[in-house]
């Protein structure tokens, strides 16, 4: 049996094609949306694990708000030589929280292009990215198996244009997802561009001759593709892609509208000092709000909260870190990203304890927030369009796929470039594997 898998940063699709019709593998019973797996790992300190909504959800359960208490534990031992001493073995203590329920990752897939994540330590266990991500390899793999009744012979793995803004960072990834793909035991993989398997989803259907353009703006990338179609004639003319996704957006939301409810601009002492910097950086992403949970950093926001001229907001600080609320927040934040592709503007609202506030986010101002992302995109559609010979006019179908393409700011993008009338919606969340299942029956890819 082959199988496409689309192993995205927020979510995950499988597909199987006989040649005629594509058809979906349910990866998630706890999701809405069975077909579509939230790209998520959770582990308990017993080594337990979960994957998708049922991750979140443990996390959600176990965390948001629980205040975390440290207490000093035996780590080891650590032995240095020094010259005319002679070697010494010391023990080494340290401040661990004392009853995690578990770990989430997510987004794990940006890690790939980091070279700086090479392992983290899971409840004592030291876990490479490859092993994280071969984990939710292999549970994909048992439920595609189990759901089929078949093994899988070969897969064809869906991969962005460009993980990173440069070849070395881009080599790396691809070097780590397939090291994944080993430990996961998955057989007979080859890889294919996103926006390429997009693409294939599309021709399967087609008979005319046409000139596509993908655009696929997923949780991660932003990738494109202008593929001639001409029957079962297929030719790839140019790909191209920005490390811009829609978990970027959501951070532009959280960093440029909501900042200032947990005390960006905050003065300390009689001297004015400006808040440490660091304080307002680590509000970029959710793990990054988990990381200040340290008790040097709690005791910066504690010291903080009693010498600035906002304690209100930085009791919220507060709040957000030793609560672990650093999630719920960036899920509103998401919420309003996709409420505003239907509504002029929406309410984002928290009121938990000690944060308290309610914005009104208009469309416009959201627009405005993602301007220089918007510009970016921009400039790599052009670009691929111009490196396939073609000018925008020869240009037939506009594809979008993936749940950032449904944003109007980026509809608008592609209407002004190519007009209206030529743009299509496939499904922003299931398209590139059905494509995927297409190039896998057709032996299709790139093995290595």
């Amino acid at each position: 049996m082959r199988v496409g898998l689309d192993f995205g940063t927020t979510n995950t699709t499988a597909a199987i094609y006989d040649g005629a019709n594509v058809s979906l593998v349910p990866l998630d019973s706890v999701a809405a949306n069975p077909n579509v797996l939230r790209t998520a790992l959770f582990i308990t300190p017993e080594g337990q694990q979960r994957i998708g909504r049922a991750a979140i959800n443990a996390f959600t359960e176990g965390n948001v708000g629980r205040e975390i208490v440290y207490e000093r534990r035996y780590l080891g031992t650590v032995t240095n030589t020094y010259a005319g001493v002679g070697t010494i073995t010391q023990a080494v203590e340290g401040l661990v929280d004392s009853n995690p329920p578990g770990r989430l990752f997510q987004s794990i897939k940006t890690m790939l292009r980091d070279p700086s994540y090479i392992k983290t330590n899971v409840f004592g266990q030291e876990t490479t990215l490859e092993e994280l991500i071969a984990k939710i390899l292999r549970a994909i793999r048992r439920e595609i198996e189990r759901f089929t009744g078949e093994k899988i012979s070969a897969i064809t793995v869906g991969r962005p244009v460009h993980y990173a803004s440069t070849a070395e960072g881009d080599a790396l990834a691809i070097r780590r997802m397939r090291e994944a793909c080993e430990l996961a035991d998955l057989p007979n993989v080859s890889f294919m561009p996103e926006p390429v398997a997009a693409a294939h989803a599309f021709a399967a259907s087609q008979r005319e001759r046409r000139n596509i353009i993908v655009f696929d703006f997923g949780g991660g990338t932003l990738d494109v593709t202008v593929m001639a179609i001409d029957g079962a004639k297929r030719q790839v003319l140019a790909t191209d892609g920005v490390p811009i996704g829609g978990d970027v957006l959501d951070s532009k939301i959280v960093t440029g509208a909501l900042r200032q409810y947990f005390g960006d601009g905050a003065r300390l002492g009689p001297r004015k000092l400006p808040l440490p910097a660091a304080l307002m950086e680590h509000l970029d992403n959710w793990q990054n709000i988990l990381e200040m949970h340290t008790p040097k950093m709690l005791d910066i926001i504690e010291e903080s909260v009693r010498t600035s001229d906002k304690p209100k907001e930085l009791k919220a600080l507060r709040s957000l870190v030793r609560e672990n609320y650093g999630l719920v927040l960036y899920e509103h934040a998401e919420e309003a990203k996709r409420r505003l592709s239907s509504e002029r503007q929406v309410e984002i609202s928290m009121h938990v304890k000690d944060i308290d506030f309610d914005h009104l986010l208009p469309r416009f101002e959201f627009e405005r927030l993602v301007g220089p992302e918007a510009r970016a995109i921009g400039d790599c559609v052009d670009r691929t369009v111009r490196a396939a010979g073609l000018s925008h006019e020869q240009i037939d179908v506009v594809l979008r796929t993936g749940g950032s393409s449904r944003i109007p700011r980026f509809i608008k993008l592609l209407a002004d470039r190519f007009t209206e009338d030529r743009l299509r919606e496939q499904d922003p969340f299931t398209s590139v594997g059905a494509g995927l299942a297409v190039a896998a029956y057709e032996g299709l890819g790139e093995a290595n």
